[in-house]
């Protein structure tokens, strides 16, 4: 490579916090721009996404009282729904047959009361032996609690046509449906789920090799699309120990300070802030990117070496912080300009 000579450049120092100053002439042995290496302390982050999710506390799973058949859904993901509003219904594939079991068991029960009124009459009067009488009883009180167990049971099922009304047990949301009309469902079948969105936390997903670097409590800043000029703040509430083998990234639960006005599903970009490290600070211009790598011209005496350095990121001053420069020495303000293969 060659370094182009500029005839009336001043040779310049970046520090920190400082303007750019003038290099004593003495020092101007080539007349090309320079900057020095700073080294400050810059708040550190990790960027992340990741989305509003419901509180495992917050979510209540929705289960058939009875073993059936969906007939209906009645609501839709996203749904908001009140305590007590109907879920879903199912219907029991007996349900039938329990019908016209109480049907023909009222009527036995009918004639059995009759019967058995009839045989006090004639045991009072001593016209049958009291065993008669306790054999009427007997069939009565079995009939008796005959219908009433298939009441019971079609009670269970919602109604006299053995239908269960799936209904809510609290005001929330819609979160899954995990059933279809059609499927056949037991008493552990999870047939929807409905959460509070009060009971909410953000699950952010961190790449393996910056999850190590996060611990409970740290603080979080996060925005949402929907409010573009507003910063939410939380604290990382747990970091898990499992890493998804085909993304390498990691979930992090995050509790937000405030649980309004965040709907489940919401995505969000986030900053996790992990305190304050030494960084080598330069004006951006004076990176050069190629092949997807970050390179300064570093002048070692009268020798220019391209130098590679890690980009850790841009600063709101418009200078970058990198690994790989040591405080004090001097790289080419402008490579693109200066060097030339």
């Amino acid at each position: 490579m060659k370094v182009k000579f500029l005839m009336f450049g001043l040779v310049l120092v970046f520090a920190c916090g400082k303007k750019e100053e003038k290099i004593p002439e003495k020092e101007r042995t080539q007349n090309i721009q320079t900057l020095q290496v700073a080294v400050q302390r810059v708040e550190d982050f990790i960027e992340a996404t990741g989305s509003i999710q419901p509180d495992k506390e917050g979510v209540v799973k929705i289960t058939s009282r009875l073993p059936g058949v969906v007939q209906s859904i009645k609501v839709q993901v996203g749904d908001r729904v009140k305590k007590g509003q109907l879920l879903a219904v199912v219907k029991a594939p007996d349900a039938t047959d329990l019908y016209s079991q109480k049907v023909s068991l009222t009527v036995q029960l009918a004639q059995a009361k009759r019967l058995y009124e009839l045989k006090q009459k004639l045991y009072e009067v001593g016209a049958i032996p009291k065993s008669e009488l306790m054999d009427a009883e007997t069939n009565y009180k079995v009939i008796k609690a005959q219908l009433e167990g298939v009441e019971q049971k079609l009670k269970l099922l919602g109604g006299g046509m053995g239908v269960s009304m799936v209904r809510s047990p609290i005001d929330g949301v819609v979160y899954q449906i995990n059933a279809h009309v059609g499927d056949s469902v037991d008493t552990s079948t999870e047939i929807l789920s409905i959460a509070d969105p009060k009971k909410v936390v953000v699950v952010a997903q961190l790449h393996d090799r910056d999850a190590f670097k996060i611990k409970k409590g740290d603080a979080v800043e996060f925005n949402i699309s929907t409010y573009p000029d507003k910063n939410f703040k939380g604290l990382v509430k747990y970091v898990s120990d499992v890493v998804d083998p085909e993304t390498r990234t990691v979930k992090v639960y995050i509790d937000p300070l405030e649980k309004e006005p965040f709907k489940i599903n919401m995505f969000f970009n986030m900053k996790v802030f992990t305190g304050e490290k030494r960084y080598a600070v330069l004006p951006k211009r004076a990176l050069l990117y190629q092949d997807g790598k970050f390179y300064v011209y570093l002048l070692e005496g009268k020798n220019v070496e391209k130098r590679e350095v890690l980009f850790v990121k841009e600063l709101e001053d418009g200078n970058v912080a990198l690994e790989g420069l040591k405080e004090g020495q001097k790289v080419l303000a402008n490579p693109m300009r200066e060097v030339s293969p």
